[in-house]
């Protein structure tokens, strides 16, 4: 098992044990080794040896230990497999649904023998619900929404964070093959789809054994198919990856190819068609003679475009864009952003200190970074009061760290559109981040009141997560994204996309809306601990899909130039 798996083990005990009842500290014991391991900068894996896990684990004694040793050496747990004799697993599915937590499950168990989703939605439906403890109409209502939610978004597609670790292991690996010559992950993954079906690989190779050693690797847990040009496997973290190994000069038509999408294939074959060519993964053809082929730049150009980065190849109007200006838009880089304005620290719900957040923006070479911790209405996250807020600006004034510490907030929108904080906090603060964490399911027209309320305040700067939504997990709130793109524009309150892979939101087609309006945006990434800060990249992604620019992004300036949008 790797690091997110024993994660994943820890958590579903502490779930467990609190369902039955156990008391407090034994399974917040749990769901902390869950947190600690997940953090963790390396594999566990590599970290086993004769006596044990080489280094002390903060925060993990000997008996967590112990199964963590036990799951990476075999694969299982048997204290899981333990307490779960007798135990309804369905209960734990349950847990899936948005709002509903260890107590509701039990009471739920308890008082109607709900075992399962489909239970539980029976009797919601039957009015069953509502007649529980502290349950009601609305409740219930919320539960059945909830459930309707999950079974939409409920998906069999990995994470991209997940699927680009998992692919840079792969490519890690193989490139220990000492005939490897070319290298490249293509499909969804290469445009920077927010969810991977499968991953592929294409190689260009010389000798022999490349499949061989391919099936090999320690994180296969099955081969579906081995063959001399390609083959299929299931990694242990249950993602298929398939590797095809081509030649040299159709390498650039094979990664045009396998990295799509499908309907961008189809238009480029149509174009080519119409040039009395014919596209396809071994080349560009002209009859039997390749014309191009050997890189993706050569194709473009002998179809009279210029390069169409990957995250743009979605039939949105690329090749028309392309064949009419004879370039792209140059779309920003990860390499362009010079700080990150939405971060948490220990003052809410990070797990770091500012002066740790600190060190590690310093580290990325950025000029600034904000510390925006929640305001009072997240108090579940540990949410801030004035006092608590006015603490925080006098340790910042305090700390030399050798970046730009700017001092901020994400302060919650209020049912009413009102700000979580006075404006007497909300003028003395460097970034006002607006964000709507509560009050998700108003209707469309009251929910799009709201959030242009808070928009038009004279101190919103930046809407964060501006739609709410959670990838595979919860829809998008639903208003009116126009008039509340026009209100950010006529306001001069940017547009947030939201890199951590749990949100990746604004999604692009609401940049390009937006960008066509008028509005800036900025990339932030929302990190609550130092690995989060990688999330950037994710973030610029999603931005090139929606054909951004540098220009088009605030925090790609310095904090000078930014701040005077404002102004």
């Amino acid at each position: 098992m790797d690091n997110k798996q024993i994660a994943e083990v820890f958590n579903e005990i502490g779930n467990i044990l609190d369902i039955k009842g156990e008391s407090f500290f034994r399974v917040n014991a749990y769901r902390r080794a869950a947190l600690t391991v997940t953090n963790l900068p390396y594999d566990l894996r590599k970290m086993i040896d004769g006596a044990g896990i080489k280094e002390k684990i903060p925060g993990i004694g000997k008996d967590l230990e112990a199964k963590i040793v036990e799951m990476i050496e075999t694969g299982k747990c048997s204290f899981v497999d333990k307490i779960k004799v007798g135990f309804p697993v369905g209960l734990l599915e349950i847990l899936k649904i948005r709002g509903i937590g260890p107590k509701k499950v039990k009471l739920f168990y308890n008082e109607l023998a709900i075992k399962t989703i489909p239970e539980l939605k029976k009797a919601g439906e039957a009015g069953m619900l509502r007649t529980l403890e502290k349950m009601g109409e609305k409740s219930e209502s919320e539960i059945l929404k909830a459930i309707d939610e999950f079974s939409q978004f409920s998906s069999d597609r990995t994470m991209i964070n997940e699927a680009q670790m998992e692919a840079e292991r792969v490519i890690a690996y193989l490139n220990e093959f000492k005939g490897m010559k070319r290298i490249q992950f293509c499909g969804s993954l290469r445009r920077r789809q927010e969810t991977i079906g499968d991953i592929d690989i294409l190689v260009v190779a010389d000798g022999e054994g490349l499949m061989e050693h391919f099936c090999s690797f320690e994180d296969v847990i099955n081969v579906i198919a081995q063959g001399d040009t390609k083959s299929s496997v299931i990694m242990a973290s249950g993602i298929q990856c398939d590797l095809r190994l081509v030649p040299d000069e159709s390498f650039g038509a094979a990664a045009h190819y396998f990295t799509g999408s499908k309907e961008h294939n189809i238009r480029m074959r149509d174009l080519a068609k119409k040039k009395g060519l014919k596209l396809n993964e071994y080349g560009l053809m002209d009859g039997d003679k390749a014309v191009a082929g050997k890189t993706e730049e050569g194709i473009f150009k002998k179809l009279g475009l210029p390069f169409i980065p990957p995250e743009m190849r979605q039939n949105s109007g690329e090749i028309e864009y392309g064949l009419k200006h004879g370039k792209m838009p140059a779309l920003v880089e990860l390499k362009d952003i010079r700080g990150d304005v939405h971060t948490h620290s220990t003052y809410s719900d990070g797990k770091k200190s500012i002066a740790e957040m600190a060190k590690c923006f310093k580290a990325k070479g950025y000029d600034y970074f904000a510390v925006t911790d929640h305001s009072a209405a997240m108090a579940v996250t540990g949410g801030m009061k004035d006092a608590d807020i006015r603490r925080q600006w006098k340790e910042i004034d305090k700390l030399d760290v050798g970046i730009k510490i700017l001092k901020g907030c994400e302060v919650d929108i209020l049912k009413d559109g009102t700000l979580d904080f006075s404006d007497e906090i909300l003028k003395e603060l460097d970034i006002v981040i607006i964000s709507a964490h509560m009050f998700g399911q108003l209707d469309s027209d009251e929910q799009t009141k709201r959030l242009i309320a808070a928009v038009e305040n004279k101190y919103s700067m930046i809407m964060g997560h501006p739609t709410g939504r959670l990838v595979n997990k919860r829809k998008e709130m639903d208003f009116n994204m126009s008039k509340v793109i026009d209100a950010c524009v006529a306001n001069k309150v940017a547009l947030e996309i939201n890199a951590n892979p749990m949100r990746l939101d604004l999604v692009d087609k609401y940049l390009r809306m937006a960008q066509e309006k008028g509005a800036k945006f900025v990339i932030n990434t929302d990190s609550h601990d130092i690995r989060h800060t990688d999330f950037m990249d994710f973030g610029v992604g999603v931005a090139r899909r929606g054909w951004l620019e540098a220009k088009d992004v605030l925090n790609t300036k310095s904090w000078k130039d930014m701040k005077a949008y404002w102004i």
